[in-house]
This record gives C-alpha cells, sequence and structure tokens, in this order.
C-alpha cells in the first residue's frame, strides 16, 4: 500500500459495475486521490483431444476492453471533472490481473458480485479480499442512496482491530457521520438446558469489555476532534453482530490478522463471514 497511489476501480462490465464505478469516484475524492479503472480480459480457449488451444482468429477482446474502459472513463470524468483517471486493460484471469494491478495502490475497489445489488460475494471479490497487498472495498451498494449511516467496525482488543478501529475512524470522518464501535462477546450456552436464552456473560467480564471499548472510543475522539464515536457491547458471535449491525450503515471496516511475512494479510473467519453476509459494504483493512 502506497499512501499517495492511486484507487484503483476495478470493473467487469457487469451490472453493478455502475454503483462500484460510483462508490469508487467518491472515495477517490475524499482522499484526493488518482484513479485508475482496470478491466480484467482473458481469450476463450478451444478444447480438443490434443489440449487446450487459443482461437486462431482475431477476437478483438483487447480492443473491445479498452472501449469499454475509454467509455467508462469518460462518464467518469463528466461526473467528476477534477479527478485525473487513468485505464488499464490487462490480460488474464481476474484475481491475479487485479491483485498484480493493485500493486502500490492505496486502495482497491470491487464490487461484491455481479448482481446489481451487491447481495452476494463473487468468488473473484472474495479471493481479492483476502489476497490483495493493499485494503479492499467491496460494494455493495450504490453510494449517495439515501441518507448516509454510520461507520461500524469490530473490536476486539488485537492488533488487527485496533488497526481496524483506526481506519474506521478515518472513513468516518471523511463521510461526515459517526463511528459505531461494535464489542462482540458470544454468550455461553446453558448446560442443562432449562433456558430457551443462552445465559449472558458475568457482569465483570461484560463491565471489562464496555471499559476497553470505551477507552478506545476516546483515544479516537482525541485523534479526531469532532468525531462522534458510539460503543456498542452486544453478546452475539462477531461476524452475526457485524452484519446485523451493517443494516442502515455506510460501511463495514474489518481487519486482517497474519505473522511474518503474511502480517496484515491473512484474512480471518469472522472478516470472511462479515464479507458474505454484510448488507452494506465493507473495508478489509491491512495492517502495517
Amino acid at each position: 500500500m502506497v499512501a499517495d497511489g492511486p484507487v484503483v476501480i476495478a470493473l467487469d462490465g457487469g451490472a453493478h459495475s455502475a454503483h462500484t464505478l460510483r462508490w469508487g469516484l467518491e472515495e477517490a475524492e475524499r482522499r484526493d486521490a488518482d484513479v485508475l479503472l482496470v478491466h480484467a480480459w482473458q481469450e476463450p480457449y478451444e478444447i480438443t483431444p490434443l489440449g487446450w488451444y487459443a482461437p486462431l482468429v482475431d477476437l478483438g477482446l483487447d480492443r473491445g476492453a479498452q472501449a469499454y474502459l475509454d467509455a467508462e472513463r469518460a462518464r467518469a470524468t463528466a461526473a467528476h471533472p477534477g479527478l485525473r483517471i487513468a485505464t488499464r486493460a490487462v490480460q488474464g484471469a481476474p484475481v491475479p490481473a487485479l491483485l498484480a494491478a493493485a500493486e502500490g495502490a492505496q486502495l482497491l475497489v470491487i464490487g461484491a458480485s455481479g448482481r446489481p445489488d451487491g447481495s452476494r460475494l463473487s468468488s473473484v471479490a472474495g479471493h481479492v479480499a483476502a489476497h490483495a497487498p493493499v485494503p479492499v472495498a467491496v460494494v455493495r451498494r450504490a453510494a449517495g442512496d439515501g441518507p448516509a449511516g454510520p461507520v461500524v467496525v469490530g473490536v476486539d482488543g488485537s492488533a488487527a482491530s485496533l488497526a481496524a478501529a483506526r481506519t474506521a475512524a478515518r472513513a468516518a470522518l471523511s463521510r461526515d457521520v459517526a463511528l459505531v464501535l461494535v464489542h462482540a462477546r458470544p454468550t455461553v450456552g446453558d448446560p442443562y438446558g432449562t433456558h430457551d436464552a443462552p445465559v449472558p456473560l458475568p457482569p465483570d467480564e461484560a463491565g471489562a469489555a464496555h471499559h476497553a471499548a470505551s477507552r478506545l472510543a476516546e483515544e479516537l475522539r482525541e485523534e479526531h476532534p469532532g468525531l462522534r464515536v458510539d460503543v456498542e457491547v452486544v453478546e452475539d458471535s462477531p461476524a452475526h453482530a457485524l452484519a446485523a449491525r451493517s443494516v442502515g450503515s455506510d460501511l463495514v471496516v474489518v481487519g486482517c490478522r497474519g505473522l511474518g511475512a503474511f502480517r496484515g494479510m491473512l484474512l480471518g473467519s469472522v472478516s470472511h463471514d462479515v464479507l458474505r453476509t454484510a448488507a452494506s459494504s465493507v473495508l478489509v483493512g491491512r495492517a502495517a
């Protein structure tokens, strides 16, 4: 990740690409960043008894990909004349092509799926979010539709969650919305089966969790004067709590974990589940 690198927006020509482009352009304006529009294309292959072969005729897919990007760039420039926008058509499978194009970027923006509402997570978006060397925004709905909700982030005291909280604070400040810190603790099931609802955590543990989250909230308020930071401590699984809180939110921020050479590049189970089930767009941060 490069702090002054471009915002890379991956476009596949699907129904959701217009929403992805709009979201990415608005984010680039907030960051005062250059924009790179990327479209990955592949030559089809013919299967014969002797193996896989590319067609012998020129199908013009490279020219078609560039023409598509030129049209999107013209549309983007008309809507955001102050942005510096470049294009790049890359040949190859989408995941490795997009990962390579993201080198040196400060953010990679991709649609959750080909559906207009991005209601499902495509395998391409999932793999890119898990393995990109830079933060990834997985876009699920059109930016600017209705009043902006808060930015939501889960915190559990880990280094990854603290980094995600600071990323979320900057995102909330740039959007002029509140930041919500969610600390979710799984409830403990009643071993005797005498209650329909799980037994809540002991008050001292719940109090300690709330105290730690409140202390982090105060630190973020001091770092970002004027930022409204709310704290929610809930008895629920972290992934379910964040997915539930994403309804009506503008953005959910999750982090990556990892050690050694893979530090900040491993997507944990909670982050992966949130990517699949969130109702809002999701920003996957990367540890420095």
